[in-house]
């Protein structure tokens, strides 16, 4: 496949053509405001003792009325650890096939991208879920436990910044201005909306968002201030519990955070959208399914994967049949959830690299925002 500097793309286009470059190398529409059919955990908001992993833990159980249909006669339990933004897809996932794989229990836990890697790579999962690519160093301390991990792109997500319903003047933020919000620089010292533009009014800053242990956090400081990790420290909340950021703007008119689309959906009635000046076009854009398709919604949107260990997956089928499942009900599942999915193409390479058992990272060194027609050319 031939790419020219002058083409433009679509996201999807481009990021389906990613795949298949990949492969090659390695030989072996969701309104904002609509209330999806599946969505992530509702918040237990009277029992604020709860730690995040509690309130966003799903176990699937085998379901015994299902017992005769089931579509295989597996076995075993699956461990799944890691992003809160990717938590809503493999839980609806890990359902499905409990459904028609009565003997197998799949745990899906909320811990945070970076917790979900410690896990795999110390052989107390078999499953990550990600909200950016896994690091370098991460891959490493996989390898010295003999872990190798398979990268599976699962959907695409629109990081989405939300103010409280009762912020009038937050409608359009730049680069810089979220910048300015959430820079490690402004510690302390940026306090006030009248400080990010002396056009906003004189409203106390209240912040909320995702820990240090999040892939949001890692994607969003990297997008945003252009070094990961580089983020003020002084924030009203830090969880992983996502629904608890949204009750937490909430809860004030000076109040801002992010999280992932199908959050954003979820809880539009307590939270208002802010568009994002693309820093290209200087157009102020929607978090949505549709910005996400045309690309236009930079440099927030992101791809979220899961990552699967190779060497146990000859040993245990169910883990293989899991990963399956996933590529062959993505199309259909994700969207249900909250977020943009790949085309069915993509989810069939996927599929590909699971049976060649491909391991390593595609995306671990491209940058947010990076137009996906330089990464093919440089994959080439």
């Amino acid at each position: 496949m031939k790419i020219t500097g002058t083409k433009l793309f679509s996201i999807l286009g481009l990021f389906a053509a990613l795949l298949m470059a990949t492969l090659l190398v390695s030989c072996g529409g969701s309104d904002p405001t609509a209330t999806p059919t599946r969505t992530p955990a509702s918040p237990t908001f009277t029992t604020p003792a709860m730690e995040p992993t509690q309130a966003m833990e799903a176990t699937s159980t085998p379901d015994s009325a299902n017992t005769e249909s089931s579509m295989e006669s597996l076995s075993g339990t699956i461990a799944i650890a890691g992003s809160s933004t990717v938590f809503p897809i493999s839980e609806a996932m890990a359902e499905e096939f409990s459904k028609q794989n009565s003997g197998v229990r799949v745990n899906v836990a909320s811990t945070g991208t970076g917790a979900g890697f410690r896990a795999i790579c110390a052989g107390e999962a078999q499953v990550s879920n990600a909200s950016r690519p896994v690091k370098q160093s991460e891959l490493d301390t996989c390898a010295e436990n003999d872990i190798e991990l398979i990268e599976i792109p699962v959907a695409f997500d629109a990081l989405s910044v939300v103010v409280s319903p009762n912020n009038d003047w937050a409608e359009c933020l730049s680069v810089e201005d979220l910048a300015t919000i959430f820079g490690p620089d402004s510690h302390g010292v940026v306090t006030n909306w009248n400080q990010v533009n002396p056009d906003f009014p004189d409203v106390g800053l209240r912040l909320y968002g995702p820990t240090t242990a999040s892939g949001t956090f890692d994607y969003f400081t990297e997008a945003i201030m252009g070094e990961g990790g580089a983020h003020r420290g002084d924030m009203d909340l830090a969880t992983e519990d996502d629904p608890l950021i949204a009750q937490g703007v909430n809860g004030t008119r000076g109040g801002i955070g992010y999280f992932g689309l199908a959050y954003l959906a979820q809880y539009s009635s307590l939270v208002n959208a802010v568009s994002v000046e693309n820093p290209q076009t200087g157009e102020c854009v929607q978090p949505s399914s549709e910005a996400v398709e045309s690309g236009t919604y930079q440099p927030l949107a992101r791809p979220i994967f899961i990552y699967v260990r190779a060497d146990l997956l000859d040993e245990n089928p169910e883990v293989e049949a899991f990963v399956e499942f996933y590529m062959e009900e993505a199309t259909a599942l994700v969207p249900e959830v909250g977020y943009v999915a790949l085309p069915q193409e993509a989810y069939d390479w996927n599929l590909g690299r699971l049976a060649s058992r491909t391991t390593g990272s595609v995306f671990k060194d491209v940058a947010p925002g990076t137009p996906l027609n330089t990464v093919l050319d440089r994959l080439q």
